[in-house]
């Protein structure tokens, strides 16, 4: 691990820099990069600093049951990844021209965009969220993944999609270490709804949930848009409701023409990673030193680039545990 400890000021730059997409323009975001590049330099957790979580022996590796030992398959079939990818388009460049165009303080009233994390997370620690699942093929090679390098990870399955892949869903909760939780029914955009819906929305996954296990506590937004009366539904039913610190855009990632400037801006991806996923979300992990990570189970290259990213966050001495854990209690609402 290297032992360059960046100042507060390169440190804050680079936070800044993966957050500019919240309220700023792309000349302000690349007038910060600079500054975050050299921040970058910093690619682990401060030495000296303790792991807060201890990481699962390489010796022992956990094995998921009928998980097929090995690499990860290089392909894997495609399940609706294009009209997802599509949605979440419209729904980031709708937020980010949302976020320009309105005041923070109204914003902030209306409860629109809970899921951005302000708070730093706990130093050293990493916490791998996989939304919208279950998907055969891709959910299995996942779980592969994770099993082999003994790494944990969070799951926000669609409840209609969970109902319909029961196995796959208890496969993930036979994960040591993985927790399942509430992402909604079907899925929809909550600031294109009713209220009366968002809430049957988080009470018929949470029935769902709640008939086949005792549920992890965590709720997710769809494509990270929320209401107050929503979070107060989820806060009723004993929910902490999970937003990120990174966003990996896999959904951008899918074709090899690269990120568009308004889709890096709305995820707060920098110029140097617009075709380089891996790259992008160790970029931002270091920038806030840690971090809960949003990938989707819909993907291929999220598939495929899974065993990288978890290999390259070991080499950098980061540790992975959940947002469950108590050490990200400050990073949820």
């Amino acid at each position: 691990m290297k032992s360059f400890e960046p100042s507060k000021t390169q440190r804050c730059a680079a936070v800044w820099a993966h957050r500019l997409h919240r309220w700023a323009g792309a000349a302000l975001l690349a007038a910060v990069a600079v500054s975050a590049v050299q921040a970058q330099t910093n690619t682990g957790p401060a030495s000296g600093e303790a792991s807060v979580v201890p990481t699962p022996a390489a010796s022992a590796p956990v094995v998921v049951p009928n998980a097929t030992p090995g690499a990860t398959p290089t392909t894997v079939p495609a399940h609706g990844a294009a009209e997802h990818a599509e949605k979440s388009r419209r729904a980031h460049l709708r937020r980010l021209q949302e976020r320009l165009d309105t005041p923070a303080e109204e914003l902030k009233r209306s409860c629109r965009f809970e899921s951005e994390i302000s708070t730093l997370p706990p130093p050293g620690v990493v916490a791998l969220t996989f939304d919208d699942g279950p998907e055969p093929g891709h959910t299995e090679a996942i779980l592969a993944t994770l099993a082999r390098e003994g790494v944990p990870a969070t799951f926000f399955p669609i409840a209609d999609k969970a109902e319909r892949y029961p196995a796959l869903i208890e496969r993930m909760r036979a994960l040591p270490g993985a927790v399942v939780g509430n992402h909604t029914w079907s899925h929809p955009n909550f600031h294109d709804i009713a209220v009366t819906e968002q809430l049957q929305e988080i009470d018929r996954s949470d029935a769902l949930l709640r008939a086949d296990a005792a549920p992890a506590m965590l709720f997710r937004y769809p494509y990270g848009n929320s209401s107050c009366d929503a979070n107060t539904r989820a806060h009723a039913l004993g929910y902490r409701i999970v937003g990120w610190h990174v966003d990996s855009c896999d959904w951008a990632y899918a074709g090899p023409e690269g990120l568009t400037v308004r889709e890096a801006l709305s995820c707060g991806v920098l110029p140097a990673f617009r075709h380089d996923m891996v790259g992008h979300v160790l970029s931002g992990v270091r920038a806030h030193r840690g971090g809960i990570v949003l990938m989707h189970e819909t993907h291929e290259n999220t598939v495929q680039a899974l065993d990288e990213l978890i290999h390259r966050l070991k080499a950098d001495g980061y540790v992975f545990t959940t947002p469950a854990d108590p050490v990200f209690a400050a990073s949820l609402r």
